[in-house]
């Protein structure tokens, strides 16, 4: 998944309707305009400033509700990992940071299969490469041991589910990690 960084698009959009608007200003000032002409310019000109800043609005509405997400997300109760096709880490919240003893930055990037146990991590990939390529509609639970960064190794119940490309396959699996109880 490739992201934007903030601001990147709002910056593209701010370009591009700066140089429409700068044009308009232009066919405006220039004197070949007859009051018709000068009227529906004047006219799109406030129409593009209202949609202006009704998309600014917007901007600043999906900015909340994306912070709202995250927090949620990092906040869960539940170990929670989003990794990539290739198995890699992209997201990771709190208390998966916290099963696998480790900071976020030791953790995004890496594959997930490093905090399998060494003894299970064959059984663990060959699960993973089989639901990517299945696209696992439903969620597909099982149990094996995790390894965190220190200590001993913990029994869990992975719950997985494929994120769906809207043609076919997978881009990526969401992990549900819970400690079981001994």
């Amino acid at each position: 998944m490739e992201r934007r960084l903030p601001g990147q698009s709002e910056h593209w959009l701010r370009t591009t309707v700066t140089a429409v608007r700068e044009l308009m200003i232009k066919r405006l000032e220039a004197s070949a305009l007859d009051p018709e002409a000068r009227r529906e310019v004047e006219m799109a000109l406030e129409e593009l400033d209202v949609m202006w800043e009704e998309l600014q609005g917007q901007a600043a509405l999906l900015v909340r509700e994306n912070a709202r997400y995250a927090e949620f997300f990092d906040y869960a109760p539940d170990a929670y990992f989003v990794t990539d096709a290739g198995g890699n880490i992209r997201e990771a919240n709190q208390a998966a940071l916290e099963l696998v003893k480790a900071a976020r930055e030791d953790v995004v990037n890496r594959p997930l299969s490093e905090y399998v146990a060494s003894e299970e991590r064959v059984a663990f990939l060959a699960r993973t490469v089989g639901l990517m390529l299945g696209g696992a509609i439903k969620p597909s639970v099982w149990q094996t041991q995790v390894q965190p960064h220190e200590g001993a190794a913990l029994a869990v119940q992975f719950s997985v589910r494929a994120i769906p490309l809207k043609k076919s396959g997978a881009c990526g699996l969401c992990w549900l990690v819970r400690p079981l109880k001994e």
